[in-house]
């Protein structure tokens, strides 16, 4: 399976194809595949966790288009990929920041207090953000050494 491109028979590569799909499937390349379903697969719950705790449509919808698109976008470049994660990253790291924040304020702490399902919801909440963040910045950091050809 190394030795040739994914989906190819006994073919030799097409020289100059740049796309994972016809080149060999090794080594970091399987492993920035793997962070990008995981990672995925980690927005999408994520938005299922929106969904059930607070019934936001929206994040469900969201969520699979923008882990879908992870996903697709290795397929279609890891450069396109690594952009789209480091956009994640960025977007759950904003979220998270401002998560912690407002828990710590002393009128949601006040909120919370009356509240201790919210206060669940939140908590959940920010720790989600913060995994999400952490995948998304490591899935930038395979993608674009796939994408760059480093570690050859």
């Amino acid at each position: 399976f190394c030795g040739r491109p994914r989906g190819a028979g006994p073919a030799a590569p097409i020289a100059g194809a740049s796309s994972p799909t016809s080149r060999p499937m090794c080594g970091l390349t399987q492993v920035a595949l793997a962070g990008a379903y995981l990672d995925g697969a980690g927005i999408i719950a994520g938005g299922i966790y929106g969904f059930v705790a607070k019934g936001s449509k929206p994040s469900l919808i969201a969520s699979s288009i923008c882990g879908l698109a992870l996903v697709g976008l290795f397929y279609l470049s890891p450069l396109a990929c690594a952009a789209w994660s480091f956009l994640m990253f960025a977007m759950f790291a904003q979220k998270y920041t401002k998560t912690k924040g407002a828990i710590a304020s002393p009128e949601m702490q006040q909120q919370l207090l009356g509240n201790p399902a919210e206060a669940r919801i939140q908590s959940t909440s920010k720790w989600i953000f913060l995994a999400l963040a952490l995948l998304s910045v490591v899935e930038t950091g395979l993608c674009w050494t796939v994408g760059t050809g480093g570690l050859r």
